[in-house]
C-alpha cells in the first residue's frame, strides 16, 4: 500500500483510485457504525475521498494511510452527525419498532450481527467495527480515536460482552417466537 500511496502522491490517479478502491468496504462499514443511515454514509465517504485527494500531499508518511483516511472519515462524519442534530431534534425522529424487528423470522444470521451491532453504544460499535471488520491494530485504532491502547482494549472487551449479551438475547428471543408461532 505504501508504494500506491507514493505514487498517489506523486499524481498518479490510478494508484489514488486503486487505493480508494481498496479501502472503500472499510470506509462504509466505519461511516455506517457511527451515522446509522446509508445516505449520510455515503456523504461521509465522498467527502472523505475527496480531502485524501486534496491533503494526500501533507500525509508524510504512507504507512499510516488507513490510519489517517479513517481518522478524516471519522471527522466527516461527526460533522454530519452535528448538522443532523442542529437541523431536527432527536425527539422529532421516529422511533424504530424494535418489536417487528424481533419478531421477523425471514432474516440471516447477517441481519442478526447488524441489529447486534447497532444496539450497541456508538463507542463500542466503533471499535468492534474498526477491529474485526477493518482489520486495525489496536494500536493503530489509539491512534485515529486519540485515546490509549488501554482504553482501546477496554472498549473491545466491554462490547464484545455486550455485543455478545444483545445477540444471545436476541437468539433467545427468536427461538422463544418460533416456538410459539
Amino acid at each position: 500500500m505504501e508504494k500506491l500511496v507514493k505514487q498517489a502522491q506523486r499524481g498518479d490517479k490510478a494508484a489514488f483510485l486503486e487505493l480508494i478502491e481498496g479501502n472503500k468496504l472499510s470506509l462504509s462499514r466505519a461511516a455506517m457504525a457511527i451515522v446509522h443511515n446509508e445516505e449520510d454514509a455515503a456523504d461521509a465517504v465522498s467527502e472523505t475521498v475527496l480531502t485524501v485527494f486534496q491533503k494526500l500531499c501533507t500525509l508524510r508518511e504512507p504507512k499510516y494511510f488507513k490510519s489517517w483516511m479513517m481518522r478524516i472519515l471519522i471527522y466527516h462524519c461527526y460533522d454530519i452527525l452535528r448538522r443532523r442534530k442542529r437541523s431536527v431534534s432527536w425527539e422529532t425522529l421516529p422511533e424504530e419498532n424494535r418489536e417487528e424487528i424481533w419478531e421477523d423470522r425471514g432474516r440471516d444470521e447477517v441481519l442478526d450481527i447488524r441489529f447486534s451491532l447497532s444496539a450497541l453504544a456508538e463507542n463500542d460499535r466503533l471499535v468492534l467495527t474498526l477491529y474485526y471488520l477493518d482489520d486495525l491494530s489496536v494500536r493503530d485504532i489509539s491512534k485515529l480515536l486519540g485515546v490509549t491502547e488501554n482504553a482501546v482494549k477496554s472498549r473491545l472487551m466491554r462490547g464484545r460482552s455486550r455485543f455478545r449479551r444483545i445477540y444471545e438475547e436476541r437468539e433467545a428471543g427468536s427461538c422463544e417466537a418460533y416456538e410459539r408461532g
